[in-house]
This record gives C-alpha cells, structure tokens and sequence, in this order.
C-alpha cells in the first residue's frame, strides 16, 4: 500500500497551527490560495482540526462560564456550583488546573503527533475534520 510521505513544510505549519490556535495554518492556506496552490490533505486537516478545538474549546468557556453565573443567582445551588468551580479550577499539578492541564496535553499530542507527520486522532473531532477536509 502506497503511503505519501508528509513534507517538512507540512510538519512545520502544522506544528504552528496548534500551537498558535489555527493562526498560523489559516494564513498559510490563505498566502497558498492567492499564489494559487493548493495545501496537502494533511495540511488541510491539521488546520481544520486546530480551528475546531479552539473553536470548541471558546464555546464550551463562554457556556459554562454563562451556567455558572446563572447558577450563582440561585440560593443554595450557587455553593455548589462555586465548589465545583473551584475544583476544576484549583492549580494540582505544577500550578496547572484539571482543566489547564487538558488542554495542555491535548496540545501536545497533536504537536508530537504533527511533527513526526503523522494525522493526531481525537475522539469524534477526527471524523468530522475527515468529513471537511475533503475535497
């Protein structure tokens, strides 16, 4: 079975494309777009994928930032809804959060992973960035 190999331009925008939350992929596929080239699929995916997590990850910030605000109004549940704030918040591990240290690791996987040119699988975020980077 053939099997492309990954270019280091490749490995290196997409390295850069984690890291600095899909900017730098979007401009480099922008930069492609008017010299009229086309990115690799594997370009394509890490992009996509880099954007999505970010994207994800605002979204799911700005809900439960919303939920815990409207259930600090209500008497009773916002103790709880304080003490289970302030878990996921609390620094545990070289003064990273449950929730820092998440995403941490998920940064790093997907850099490893893109480095060595390989496509980083997450969950069910790597079937709808297949779905996408079609084409």
């Amino acid at each position: 079975m053939y099997k492309p190999t990954v270019s280091l331009f490749d490995r290196i925008v997409s390295v850069l494309t984690y890291l600095t939350a899909g900017w730098a992929g979007m401009i480099v596929c922008v930069i492609m777009y008017f010299r009229k080239r086309y990115p690799s699929h594997f370009l394509r995916y890490n992009v996509f994928q880099s954007i999505f997590i970010s994207l994800l990850l605002f979204v799911l910030a700005l809900g439960l930032g919303l939920i815990c605000q409207f259930l600090s109004i209500i008497p009773f549940i916002n103790y709880l809804a304080a003490q289970i704030s302030f878990i996921f918040n609390r620094p545990i591990f070289f003064d990273y959060s449950i929730i820092q240290l998440f995403i941490t690791v998920l940064v790093i996987y997907t850099v490893i992973f893109s480095a060595l040119g390989k496509y980083p699988r997450i969950y069910w975020i790597s079937k709808i960035i297949d779905h996408a980077s079609r084409g």
